[in-house]
């Protein structure tokens, strides 16, 4: 998705946009469309599936609400948030959303209550995001879920295939998040806080849907 943070400094004094330009913002799902719409549709897809009725669900880095106006529509029964540092971003997300509780912030410092949610999940935003925010992230996905609560998270990992790691060469040039996740850095920051990465599905070789398991 978009509006992520790079820097721990300030809430929301750097990110990087989801288009990567803030004049490319209104057009962000046009531009990511054709390489994240079958995306998109398994994140959903996995949320009906898993959602109980009335399940409270926290959308980390939600962009414009694409996932989030999908499950709506789907899902009328869910309780949905979305955080995201962009406003822009949000103020889309807004205008599709009425029913919605949108939040600005970053996605390591999220103003969400202690176990609160049922499910978070996050979709294309980690590899935007610095070592430090993303491990921040996780941290914050664990305090605000629920005791057997899930963690769904959606985004370049390791490639499964040539394809994918073709992918992973070519976008890793672009942006550095998107080449160390492809060699494992989820994995590697997930380990120490007792969390447990399994792939649930993997579309394009190289764009994995992890279920974030917790450990006692």
């Amino acid at each position: 998705m978009a509006g992520a943070s790079g820097s721990t400094k300030d809430d929301t004094a750097e990110f990087l946009p989801g288009a990567g330009f803030h004049f490319l913002t209104p057009m962000y799902e046009m531009l990511a469309r054709p390489m994240l719409r079958g995306v998109w549709r398994d994140v959903v897809a996995d949320v009906k599936t898993l959602a109980g009725t009335g399940t409270t669900l926290v959308d980390l880095g939600c962009g414009p609400g694409t996932v989030l106006r999908r499950l709506a529509i789907e899902r009328p029964d869910l309780s949905l948030t979305g955080v995201d540092i962009d406003q822009r971003m949000l103020s889309i997300a807004g205008r599709r959303l009425p029913q919605a509780r949108l939040l600005q912030a970053s996605i390591d410092k999220v103003p969400i209550e202690d176990k609160s949610a049922d499910i978070v999940i996050s979709s294309m935003v980690f590899h935007h995001l610095e070592h430090p925010v993303k491990q921040g992230a996780f941290r914050e996905a664990r305090r605000i879920l629920k005791l057997g609560g899930l963690f769904l998270l959606c985004d370049f990992s390791v490639p499964v295939n040539n394809w994918g790691a073709w992918l992973v060469r070519w976008f890793g040039k672009l942006e550095s998040g998107v080449a160390r996740q492809g060699t494992g850095e989820l994995l590697e920051i997930a380990a120490p806080e007792s969390l447990t990465l399994i792939p649930r599905w993997t579309r394009i070789g190289c764009i994995t849907q992890h279920e974030v398991r917790i450990g006692q």
